[in-house]
């Protein structure tokens, strides 16, 4: 088993090298600069030593001799490595979480210190290659194609992302709100409707454009986004020595995840009429070399960095200041209806040239702040949040559907999606519904 060295430990280890006053009253290296039985003072802010005229006759002495230099370089290296056994199992239990019991997660489940060996040695020897994919098609919210990575794959996208998460999102904007830490769905649509308060209380009201990507992940084109994270991935490893191997390992596995093509391997489940639901523009199938799957933890997180320029063009080139973005659906609010009109042409523009995405040209929404707001399952005013009248009647239908004709009660399975429902309405104003619902 191959063990990493944690940080604190070898700084620990580090601090136990200093040298230690005979007397064993005090460390030679005590910030107590007025400390007169100090053999010598050190300023740890610099690393400068002085014995500042110590006229006492203490002296030191080592209670730890250093390693060979050979060995801190190994615990270096091993600190930096991607591919250990440790990191896997983290990401295995990453994995796990929320996760239903699908018959290739019970099958690793099986066999998990093998499966999980075999995994590493995969990594290591740069022999990994990805699984057969499932793909089928989702209706709500509205019909898409999915392929969903195997048990096995799903647990290195959980890898590498824990492995760059902090790399990326510190260059994030803090309006930039879809697979963050602390951020989400709830905390987009407080920050919209705190945005448009905030102009209300200038102007007395305000206007917002709403913006939606077309075909988003279908149109994501790989070279691209894999130059971004090329760059930045060898940016941080241009210090060389151990980082160079750590930027290799990381930059091999982001490269195959990448340029995977899912509809070279897969198996459909389902009813196979949901293929006539999606229409060729949205759909992997005809978009040639460009795309990302929907649904993968990494497809999310490298959507997100794909239009990180954006967001950095929007805040800081065009000055907008009321800004917030959940993938692709983003919503900027001003004061001036003009300003925000002329900048549709401009977004469209900056998309096409250096992302090579479009907007939607049906999906283009510039209205007062006081009309109201349709953003991610919510209606937002600045006075007041409201669920979107087509999320409750899908709710309500489940209810009817899931309800037990004979003693009018639910299946234990049914109560999680009656809680996400009541969590969702919990985020607005909807006393009144639900005490509706509840009669």
């Amino acid at each position: 088993m191959i063990w990493r060295i944690d940080v604190l430990y070898f700084l620990w280890t580090v601090r136990s090298f200093v040298c230690q006053g005979v007397n064993r009253n005090y460390w030679s290296a005590t910030t107590n600069s007025n400390n007169a039985t100090n053999a010598w003072n050190v300023n740890l802010s610099n690393g400068n030593t002085n014995n500042n005229n110590k006229t006492n006759t203490n002296s030191v002495r080592c209670i730890r001799a250093l390693p060979p230099p050979a060995l801190v370089l190994f615990y270096l290296i091993l600190m930096s490595e991607i591919f250990t056994l440790e990191k896997l199992y983290l990401a295995y239990n990453e994995c796990k979480k929320g996760k239903k019991n699908t018959h290739n997660t019970l099958s690793f489940e099986m066999d998990r210190e093998k499966n999980l060996l075999s995994l590493l040695h995969d990594l290591q020897t740069k022999t990994y290659r990805i699984s057969r994919h499932v793909y089928f098609i989702t209706t709500y919210p509205t019909a898409r194609e999915i392929f969903a990575a195997d048990f096995r794959d799903r647990i290195v996208h959980h890898l590498l992302y824990s492995e760059i998460y902090k790399i990326f999102d510190s260059d994030f904007i803090p309006d930039s709100y879809a697979n963050r830490i602390g951020k989400g769905t709830h905390a987009a649509v407080k920050k919209l409707q705190k945005n448009m308060l905030e102009v209300k209380r200038v102007s007395g009201s305000g206007y917002y454009l709403k913006l939606d990507v077309q075909s988003f992940f279908r149109s994501i084109n790989k070279d691209i986004l894999y130059g971004i994270l090329e760059e930045k991935i060898k940016k941080v490893a241009a210090g060389g020595g151990q980082y160079s191997m750590w930027a290799s390992d990381v930059l091999w596995i982001t490269k195959i995840i990448v340029f995977h093509n899912p509809t070279k391997n897969f198996v459909y489940r389902g009813d196979p009429t949901l293929k006539n639901l999606i229409p060729k523009s949205k759909s992997l199938f005809y978009s040639g070399d460009l795309g990302l799957p929907i649904g993968n933890l990494t497809s999310q997180f490298f959507a997100n960095i794909y239009l990180n320029t954006l967001d950095h063009f929007i805040a800081e080139e065009l000055g907008f200041k009321h800004y917030v973005r959940y993938v692709d659906d983003f919503v900027i609010v001003d004061i001036s209806h003009h300003k925000l009109r002329s900048s549709v042409a401009i977004i469209d523009s900056f998309l096409q040239v250096r992302l090579g995405l479009k907007l939607h040209p049906r999906k283009i929404r510039l209205q007062e702040t006081r009309k109201g707001v349709d953003f991610l399952g919510y209606f937002v005013k600045p006075s007041h949040i409201l669920v979107r009248q087509s999320v409750v009647k899908r709710f309500k239908d489940k209810l009817c559907k899931h309800r037990d004709n004979e003693d009018g009660l639910f299946k234990v399975e049914d109560i999680s999606m009656i809680k996400s429902y009541l969590g969702h309405f919990s985020h607005a104003n909807t006393y009144n519904l639900r005490k509706k619902l509840e009669s």
